[in-house]
């Protein structure tokens, strides 16, 4: 059966550029950045355990995600697992007609998913060089702890780990665990906790 992978960053994203309506395919639609491994979202990981699935369609690579090593180890997964990975966009698959490995998918990928990986740490560059120029200015001080506004921020920007911090915590794992489960400080799980956000 196929199924069909579709990542958006954001819940305000529309996924219907990444959808094509076909009643005989599998759904699979994660809300979060690309920096999260592959294996650690929710319906990605649902995926992983489908073994109904024989192929994964992806509109681009970068909805397997923005780091090189991540994106090679999810391939790696699904090849030695015999299930095709169709891009979209670059009309290529990772297995050949006869199940063997696709080459010339490998180098691709290779090539696509560096250059994804490029564009995010050059964006991130890019922002906290603005964020530099603007303190230097005076244009930018951050919001006062404590305000709606500043809570609120937190909410929307790490949504993600504050939903994993949540589960983590009811499943009695210690601050100390979660930190390291989901790779963040454990000074921001505290912060979390002082905000009143876990």
């Amino acid at each position: 059966m196929k199924a069909i992978y579709i990542r958006i960053s954001s819940s305000k994203q529309n996924i219907e550029r990444q959808r094509v309506i076909d009643e005989n395919v599998k759904y699979y639609v994660d809300v979060c950045s690309g920096s999260i491994p592959f294996a650690e979202r929710q319906s990605a990981l649902n995926l992983i355990h489908d073994d109904d699935v024989n192929e994964v369609e992806i509109k681009e690579i970068t909805r397997l995600g923005r780091n090189l090593t991540d994106i090679l180890k999810t391939v790696d997964y699904f090849t030695e697992k015999k299930v095709n990975i169709f891009i979209e966009n670059q009309g290529l698959s990772t297995l050949l007609k006869n199940g063997k490995k696709n080459p010339n998918a490998t180098l691709l990928i290779n090539m696509l998913a560096s250059i994804g990986e490029y564009e995010r740490d050059l964006l991130n560059e890019r922002v906290r060089e603005g964020v530099s120029i603007a303190v230097a200015k005076g244009k930018y001080k951050g919001k006062k702890k404590g305000t709606k506004a500043n809570i609120e921020h937190y909410k929307v920007k790490h949504f993600e780990d504050i939903k994993k911090i949540k589960e983590l915590l009811y499943k009695d794992f210690s601050i100390k665990k979660i930190a390291e489960i989901i790779d963040v400080p454990r000074s921001r799980i505290y912060r979390y906790k002082e905000k009143g956000l876990i």
